[in-house]
């Protein structure tokens, strides 16, 4: 668990940034502070003359302001955040730390904060009472200037993140982009079989969580090769999302032969689970796609009562089970030459993406034509990107219920239930087309 933390940590380039602009600001503070020179630059003309201890209150004096401007900033970001989580949904919050524009200016912060700190210490060790030019202040007000300018320049982009339509592409935009590496970089080079299983069989031993938290990854690649090390085959039955305890079932592991497994198989195979204390949005696109759906089923709260917003949610939904559409969702089963299955975990189907996507709105917009026309263009959509059979049934299924919600609630002589009718026309079109292509 600490290695995969420790491999976490390293893998985000964030942090090293900061470190990185820490270490080369308090180089330059170093080289500056040392510095002394009457000759005239062609870019800022002479340095200030000040004597050490003037140097050293004007560089404090800088840091100060620094740290002030930063709480400040830091201070009026805080509402949008709130904002966000009260109006849309609280868990936005995670992925607007991941993209929120002050990131790009806290690398610079970190620079100039290096640069003054170290130049301070420096000219601590200088017994020197005379003034004289002192290059590693006027380098002090050009840090603090690009750092503040780059804070000036992330606080406007921030303004862009109080719009719905922002917030929501955002939401897409991280989330399945994410997704969509990680499930590629997971998969590739494994012989998979999409139409292979792994029954349960009476002599099968249960595998169990070594730890209580949200399953965020499995690393299917190491299962497989301790699959074949121990001579067994396993299945991980969680999805990814789900939460479990220490102890719970999670799935099973069978001897090749028959015979009885190696009780030290079981801990080994379980190891290969991720569990984190809370749900990760970018290995996890059930939680995008909740998210879009909570900021649609607030938007259709009588406290709202926006249907656009709702509206629009439910468009970045349909973008969503578009690109999803073309990953390997359901289980993914890894197959020996024999075309046996070494390991499988369960995942989800394109369906259930579906059914998770507009239950709520069906629920809360009921018979709002807004939510329902756009419900149809998401089966629509479903139509074009379904894997099998069933996905098919899925998208038919929808259109079925949404004609009838409209039927049931809306005024056949109305405008808006025309225009459902013929929506659910072009729908079906677009299913039977997809039916009688082959897959």
């Amino acid at each position: 668990m600490v290695d995969r933390r420790l491999r976490r940590l390293l893998l985000e380039p964030y942090w090293l940034v900061l470190l990185g602009a820490l270490a080369v600001g308090g180089v330059l503070g170093l080289w500056l502070a040392r510095e002394q020179s009457d000759t005239a630059s062609p870019l800022f003309g002479l340095a200030w003359r000040k004597d050490i201890s003037d140097t050293r209150s004007a560089l404090t004096a800088l840091f100060g302001v620094q740290l002030t401007v930063l709480t400040l900033v830091l201070s009026l970001n805080a509402p949008v955040i709130q904002s966000a989580a009260n109006q849309y949904s609280p868990r936005l919050v995670p992925l607007y730390l991941k993209s929120a524009p002050l990131r790009a200016a806290i690398p610079w912060f970190c620079l100039s904060s290096g640069y003054l700190l170290v130049a301070v210490r420096e000219l601590g060790f200088m017994v020197d009472t005379a003034e004289r030019p002192r290059p590693v202040l006027s380098g002090a007000f050009l840090v603090v200037a690009c750092a503040l300018l780059a804070l000036v320049a992330c606080l406007v982009r921030t303004f862009r993140y109080m719009r719905v339509e922002r917030v929501l592409g955002l939401v897409q935009e991280l989330v399945v982009s994410a997704a969509e590496r990680r499930i590629r970089a997971r998969l590739h080079r494994l012989p998979l079989d999409p139409a292979a299983s792994l029954p349960w069989s009476p002599g099968a031993l249960a595998l169990t969580a070594p730890a209580s938290g949200y399953l965020a990854e499995v690393d299917l690649r190491r299962l497989t090769r301790l699959a074949r090390q121990w001579r067994v085959r396993a299945r991980i039955d969680v999805l990814v999302g789900d939460y479990v305890d220490a102890g719970d079932v999670i799935g099973w592991v069978v001897a090749d032969a028959g015979g009885p497994v190696d009780p030290h198989a079981s801990p080994a195979l379980s190891s290969t689970l991720d569990l984190t204390a809370a749900r990760e949005p970018d290995c996890d696109p059930a939680l995008g796609i909740r998210i879009l759906v909570d900021v649609a089923n607030r938007a259709l709260s009588s406290s709202s009562n926006d249907a656009y917003t709702a509206r629009q949610a439910l468009q970045q939904v349909r973008s969503v089970l578009r690109r999803l559409g073309r990953l390997p969702l359901g289980d993914w089963n890894v197959v020996d030459a024999d075309g046996q299955v070494r390991a499988s975990v369960a995942g989800m189907y394109l369906r259930d993406f579906l059914f998770l996507s507009v239950d709520g709105p069906l629920q809360y917009g009921t018979g709002n034509s807004e939510v329902l026309e756009e419900v149809l263009q998401i089966a629509f959509a479903m139509g074009r990107s379904a894997h099998d059979a069933e996905d098919l049934a899925a998208a038919h299924s929808l259109v079925t219920r949404v004609l009838a919600d409209a039927a049931a609630h809306g005024a056949p002589e109305r405008e808006c239930f025309h225009r459902l009718l013929r929506e659910a026309k072009r729908a079906r079109l677009s299913l039977e087309l997809a039916t009688a292509s082959p897959q």
